[in-house]
């Protein structure tokens, strides 16, 4: 147990930096631009998946069957990969039950004004979501529209612990955690999406 704390110390609590950072972002915006995060956490939440999927089923159509199949294995890639780092969210926070800020640092911390999901604080649900997002769409956006969606991620996140949902380490984790899943399904994305033979399914 004493090693398990050690090893927490120093790979979430950062030796004390995790909170320190969270508190030093949380306090970088008065209340009265709260309106701010709260919009970036509701645009940036997972509940917005199917617009996520419209616009990837409209760009396809609009592009044409000669430029599709990238936008083909993108959809694919978030239809299959969402699911997957939702689950290993899920996972994650009921293992390493670890409580959200407001139950250490107190109430005053928590700024949003719903209620979080969950008890537990890692990883961050909506950086996860976001790192599904960015890694299915960097494929196939140009410079710009990378910058800009990975600002958006990046301001999303920033919400979250603006409003005192998540610790910067449960943000780092969740858009990680996003990232990954997309780059996990990706091989089984691009064989579906080019008609190729999925391993196995042949037999």
């Amino acid at each position: 147990m004493q090693a398990f704390d050690s090893t927490r110390h120093w790979l979430y609590d950062w030796g004390g930096a995790n909170v320190d950072l969270f508190l030093a972002i949380h306090r970088t915006l008065p209340d009265g631009w709260l309106w701010l995060p709260e919009f970036l956490s509701a645009v940036g939440s997972y509940w917005g998946a199917p617009a996520m999927v419209v616009l990837l089923l409209v760009w396809r159509r609009l592009q044409g069957r000669q430029a599709a199949p990238p936008l083909s294995v993108s959809l694919l890639s978030f239809v299959l990969g969402l699911p997957l780092a939702i689950a290993a969210a899920a996972i994650a926070k009921i293992v390493f039950a670890l409580p959200r800020p407001f139950v250490l640092l107190g109430d005053s911390v928590y700024r949003a004004a719903f209620a979080p999901d969950s008890q537990y604080t890692m990883p961050s649900g909506h950086a996860m979501y976001m790192g599904v997002v960015v890694a299915t769409l960097w494929p196939v956006l140009g410079q710009a529209g990378r910058t800009g969606v990975l600002l958006f991620a990046v301001a999303v996140g920033w919400s979250r612990i603006v409003l005192g949902a998540h610790y910067p380490a449960d943000v780092i984790t969740g858009f990680a955690l996003g990232w990954a899943c997309v780059a996990l399904v990706a091989p089984l994305a691009h064989r579906v999406a080019r008609g190729q033979p999925v391993a196995g399914a042949a037999r």
